[in-house]
């Protein structure tokens, strides 16, 4: 069966540290998380921000549309 990824790591900075973050999904929703200071952020904060590694993990996410 096919499974999509958990987390991926992007090239945005967070906006504490400047580390690179990582996208993690859950089984409700996708969110931000600095593996260096661990912060989260929801995805909303980055969405202007968002590189060609968040778009291609956020393209397997499967969501609900009703």
């Amino acid at each position: 069966m096919f499974r999509s990824l958990r987390s991926a790591k992007t090239t945005i900075s967070c906006k504490n540290c400047r580390k690179h973050l990582t996208a993690q999904r859950t089984c409700q929703k996708v969110s931000l998380v600095c593996e260096d200071c661990k912060r989260q952020y929801e995805l909303q904060e980055y969405i202007q921000e968002m590189d060609e590694a968040l778009e291609k993990f956020l393209e397997s996410v499967n969501c609900d549309r009703i």
